[in-house]
């Protein structure tokens, strides 16, 4: 994932992103993904991790949760994602949320925001919920046969003015598939009309029910189009809403060699992305699954490296960042091509296509040979600081 204007500009997340590198640089991990449930009550026929109404029979207890969000704070986490399924079916959802609150980390919620009315938007708020993260696919009638659940997308439309009403920021996001692309431009318009800060576009995950579905990723060519429509819409003076783009790091290059022909100076995103690769695998990014697993990426369920259960944050977090003293292979090697450390490729497609995470990343929209005009080559990676050199780092 990738926040384009914060990343290259000012943009509405670059206060959270400074304290995510910053504890990166600290071996503290920068941010967490927690599915703290696997539960659903939507039915989403691309869903990664295949959701439904069944929790995992290992997942953690309520005290197990909550003295998680505890050993969060002691290791000084910035910023947690609280995710599922559908993280507001989770019993004790709200005791969780009060914690990180009272924890000082800050809490984003990824919820399809069908559990959303007007007394639940003025709570989020309360217990200090700046961002919701919330899926569209596209027209009402579309939408709700995507997720399984009709009705669905008019209490999203619902759910998203109650949340903007208490001054909650709104991320829409959505899944890009030849079946969405359609509609992705009427998406970002939607998000402008609905007063959304941020728009996420991640591409295609083939695994969970969209295992095998390789031939619905959209081509080379539409990505591009889209990231040449972003680019101009975050030129335009008018235009303040976020990008964000998931699961295709080298967009993130392209989007830079755009911005550098117009005359956009983006060296502040580069300097950033020497530290922070497009990809964030084993740069202190950490998932946590319902079940303790820590997980390089959320889209990859089955790929864990310990149990939060045994493991101190600052071994996971160790743990993670000896993926990044590897180098990708293939069309993503340093050697073939020199975007390769600020980009990365996308670890979770190399890992589910092959098992091998450090295997090209077959989708690249950035063609070989190609002229590169980023105009100088990142530094050599380095360790980040040792976890308990920092106050609380080996809490």
């Amino acid at each position: 994932m990738a926040h384009v204007r914060s990343l290259f500009f000012d943009g509405p997340l670059a206060e959270v992103e400074n304290k995510a590198l910053r504890s990166a640089q600290l071996g503290r991990p920068s941010d967490v993904i927690w599915n703290i449930t696997n539960r659903c009550n939507l039915l989403c026929d691309h869903c990664y991790m295949a959701a439904d109404g069944h929790a995992k029979p290992d997942q953690l207890s309520d005290d197990e949760t909550i003295d998680l969000v505890r050993r969060m704070g002691d290791a000084g986490v910035p910023v947690v994602f609280l995710s599922g399924g559908e993280p507001m079916m989770r019993p004790n959802f709200w005791e969780i949320l009060a914690e990180v609150n009272a924890q000082g980390v800050r809490p984003t919620i990824s919820t399809n925001c069908t559990m959303i009315d007007a007394e639940a938007a003025k709570r989020l708020a309360s217990y200090g919920v700046r961002w919701i993260a919330t899926s569209m696919y596209g027209p009402a009638e579309f939408h709700d046969a995507m997720v399984g659940v009709p009705g669905t997308h008019a209490r999203v439309v619902t759910a998203i003015k109650a949340l903007r009403a208490e001054g909650v920021g709104v991320v829409l996001k959505t899944a890009l598939s030849n079946g969405t692309w359609p509609y992705i431009f009427d998406i970002i318009g939607m998000a402008k009309e609905l007063d959304c800060g941020l728009v996420y576009i991640c591409d295609l995950i083939t695994s969970g029910r969209s295992e095998g579905e390789d031939d619905s990723r959209v081509s080379v060519g539409q990505w591009r189009e889209l990231a040449d429509f972003v680019v101009s819409d975050m030129l335009d003076p008018d235009v303040t809403l976020e990008y964000d783009i998931g699961a295709i790091p080298s967009v993130i290059p392209y989007i830079a060699e755009q911005f550098i022909a117009r005359g956009v100076d983006v060296s502040k995103g580069l300097e950033r992305l020497k530290i922070m690769s497009a990809c964030p695998v084993g740069k202190g990014h950490m998932n946590i699954n319902s079940e303790g697993g820590i997980m390089p990426c959320q889209f990859a369920q089955d790929w864990v490296v310990g149990n939060i259960r045994d493991m101190s944050f600052p071994e996971a977090t160790q743990a993670l960042y000896q993926i990044d003293l590897q180098e990708s292979e293939g069309q993503c090697a340093p050697e073939a091509c020199e975007y390769s450390r600020i980009c990365r490729g996308c670890r979770a497609k190399a890992w589910q296509r092959t098992g091998d995470y450090m295997a090209e990343d077959v989708t690249c929209i950035l063609h070989p040979g190609e002229q590169r005009t980023i105009p100088a080559a990142p530094s050599a990676h380095a360790a980040p600081g040792s976890p308990c050199a920092v106050p609380g780092g080996c809490g």
